[in-house]
C-alpha cells in the first residue's frame, strides 16, 4: 500500500514538472506574459501556409487580418513560400532588419491596409527577387531616397492612397525594371521633371487624384515603352498635350475623367496616332467639344463620354480629321472609325448623324440623356445604330414624346413643328386676355372722369381764365377779379 502510494507521487510530480516545462516553454518562445511579438511564427501559429509545395508557391503565406501589429527583425519565412499577405492588419513600422537574411526568394510581398508611415533607407534591401511590393492605403509621409534600393526585379509597386506630399527625386532610380506605377490618390501638387528618368520600362502609370495643374513637358521623355497613363481627377484645365508627346508612338489608352476642362479644342490630343482608348468620365464642367477635337486620333477604337452634367454642343466634325488626298494633294474631311462608342448619363440633347461613321461601330452605349426627338434625330430610326442601342434612347423632349423610347416612335413623330398648345393653356390665354382687357377698359373710364371733373388740371387758386387782346396790348385778368369790378362799377 506504502509503495502505491510513493508511486503516485512520483507520477503526480512528474506530471506537475512536465505542466511547469510547457508554461516555461510557452513562456519563453511566445511571449504570452510580456505581450512580445519579436517570435512571431507565422506558420502555423499566426497565418495560413499550405502544406503542399504546389500550393505554397501560388499561394503563399495568407496573412490577411490576423491582427497583427508588429514585425519582429529577422522574419522567419519558410523558402517554400514566394508570397507573403500582410494585408488589413495594424503594422505600424518596418526596419532595415525586419526582412534580413530569410527572405531573398520572396517574389510578391503585401503591406496594403496597414498604418505604416515611413519608408527608411534600405528597408527592403534583402528581396533582391521581390518583382510585386503592394503599399496601397497605408499612412506613408515619407520614403527615403534609398528606401527601394535593391529591389533591381521590381516590376509592380503600388503607393496608392497614402498621405506623401513629395517624392525625392531618384527614389525611383534603382527601379530598372518596373513596370507598373500606382501612384494615384496622394497629395503630390506637383512631380518633379525627372523622377521617371530611369523607369524606362514602365508600361503602365496611375497618377490620378494628384491634385496636378499641370505636368512637366519632360516627365515622359525617355518612358519609350508607356502604353497607359491615367491622370482622372486632377485639376488640369487643358490636355496636357506637350507633356504626352514623347509617347505619342507607344501610349494605347488615356484616362482624363474627372478634370476640369470646359471646352475640348481642335486637336486637343496632338499626334497621339496610337491611342486606342480614351477614358472621359465626370467632367463636370466640360460645355463643348469642337470640331476636330480627336482629329489626330487616328487608331482610336473605343472612346467614353459619361456624366456630364453641362455639354451643350458637339460639334459634327468632332471626330473629323484632315487628311491629304494623294492623288489631288490637298486635304480632305474625313470622320475617323470608332468601334465603341459612349456616351451616356449627360444631357445630350441631339446626336450629329455626321459625327461618325456609324456602319463601322461594334457597340454603343447612349442611355440615360436628354434627347430632343424631333427632326433631327430621324436618322438614327434607319441608320445602324438603331440596333445597337435599341430600346434604350429614351426621349425627354418635345412634351408630348416625353419617356418614349425612340425605337417604338414612328418616323412622322419625329418632326420640328412648334408643339401645338393645348386647350387648357389656350383657354388660360383666353381668360388672360379678357382680364387684362377689362383692366384697361376701366383705367381709360376713370382716367376720363378724372379729367372731365377737373382732378387732371384743377385750377390753382389765383389762375388766370380771362385774356383780352387789344391793338398793342393783351390784358389777362382773373374772372373773379374782374365780375367783382364790374359790379362795383353798376353800384357806383
Amino acid at each position: 500500500m506504502s509503495i502505491s502510494r510513493a508511486h503516485t507521487k512520483q507520477m503526480l510530480a512528474r506530471m506537475i514538472v512536465a505542466v511547469v516545462m510547457l508554461v516555461l516553454q510557452a513562456v519563453l518562445c511566445q511571449g504570452f506574459f510580456w505581450g512580445s511579438t519579436d517570435a512571431l511564427q507565422l506558420c502555423p501559429d499566426t497565418c495560413t501556409c499550405p502544406t503542399q509545395l504546389v500550393p505554397a508557391s501560388r499561394s503563399g503565406i495568407d496573412c490577411h487580418d490576423a491582427n497583427i501589429t508588429h514585425l519582429p527583425d529577422e522574419l522567419e519565412i519558410p523558402a517554400q513560400y514566394t508570397s507573403v499577405d500582410f494585408s488589413r492588419n495594424s503594422i505600424g513600422e518596418l526596419s532595415m532588419s525586419t526582412f534580413s537574411g530569410c527572405c531573398s526568394g520572396l517574389l510578391r510581398l503585401d503591406l496594403s491596409d496597414n498604418e505604416v508611415q515611413q519608408l527608411p533607407a534600405l528597408v527592403l534591401q534583402h528581396l533582391p527577387s521581390l518583382s510585386t511590393l503592394l503599399l496601397k492605403n497605408n499612412k506613408l509621409t515619407i520614403i527615403d531616397s534609398a528606401a527601394f534600393v535593391g529591389l533591381h526585379n521590381l516590376t509592380r509597386l503600388d503607393l496608392s492612397y497614402n498621405k506623401l506630399e513629395v517624392l525625392p527625386e531618384d527614389v525611383l532610380e534603382p527601379l530598372v525594371c518596373l513596370q507598373e506605377l500606382l501612384l494615384g490618390f496622394n497629395p503630390l501638387v506637383t512631380l518633379n521633371p525627372s523622377l521617371f528618368t530611369h523607369n524606362t520600362a514602365l508600361t503602365k502609370l496611375d497618377l490620378a487624384a494628384l491634385r496636378l495643374n499641370t505636368l512637366p513637358n519632360n516627365l515622359f521623355l525617355n518612358m519609350m515603352n508607356l502604353e497607359e497613363v491615367s491622370l482622372a481627377q486632377n485639376n488640369m484645365t487643358v490636355v496636357p498635350t506637350k507633356a504626352l508627346y514623347p509617347v505619342r508612338y507607344t501610349l494605347t489608352r488615356l484616362d482624363l475623367s474627372g478634370n476640369p476642362f470646359q471646352s475640348l479644342g481642335a486637336y486637343s490630343f496632338y499626334k497621339q496616332h496610337n491611342l486606342r482608348t480614351i477614358i472621359l468620365e465626370r467632367l463636370l464642367h466640360l460645355e463643348t467639344i469642337e470640331a476636330y477635337a480627336f482629329g489626330d486620333l487616328h487608331s482610336l477604337e473605343t472612346v467614353v463620354f459619361r456624366y456630364m452634367p453641362r455639354i451643350k454642343y458637339i460639334d459634327p466634325k468632332a471626330f473629323h480629321e484632315m487628311a491629304v488626298d494623294t492623288e489631288t494633294e490637298g486635304g480632305v474631311d474625313r470622320a475617323l472609325t470608332v468601334e465603341d462608342f459612349t456616351f451616356s448619363f449627360s444631357v445630350l440633347a441631339t446626336l450629329p448623324e455626321e459625327l461618325l461613321p456609324w456602319q463601322h461601330l461594334r457597340q454603343a452605349r447612349l442611355e440615360y440623356n436628354h434627347w430632343n426627338c424631333d427632326c433631327q434625330m430621324k436618322w438614327v430610326k434607319t441608320s445602324p445604330l438603331m440596333d445597337l442601342v435599341d430600346n434604350r434612347m429614351v426621349c425627354s423632349k418635345p412634351k408630348r414624346l416625353r419617356g418614349h423610347r425612340l425605337k417604338y416612335i414612328k418616323e412622322e413623330d419625329l418632326n420640328c413643328d412648334p408643339e401645338p398648345i393645348s386647350q387648357a393653356r389656350s383657354f388660360g390665354f383666353l381668360a388672360g386676355l379678357m382680364v387684362a382687357g377689362l383692366c384697361v377698359s376701366l383705367a381709360t373710364v376713370a382716367l376720363l372722369v378724372y379729367w372731365r371733373q377737373g382732378w387732371l388740371c384743377r385750377r390753382p387758386v389765383g389762375a388766370y381764365s380771362r385774356i383780352e387782346r387789344g391793338p398793342t396790348t393783351i390784358t389777362i385778368a382773373d374772372e373773379l377779379e374782374y365780375e367783382n369790378t364790374d359790379t362795383h362799377s353798376s353800384q357806383s
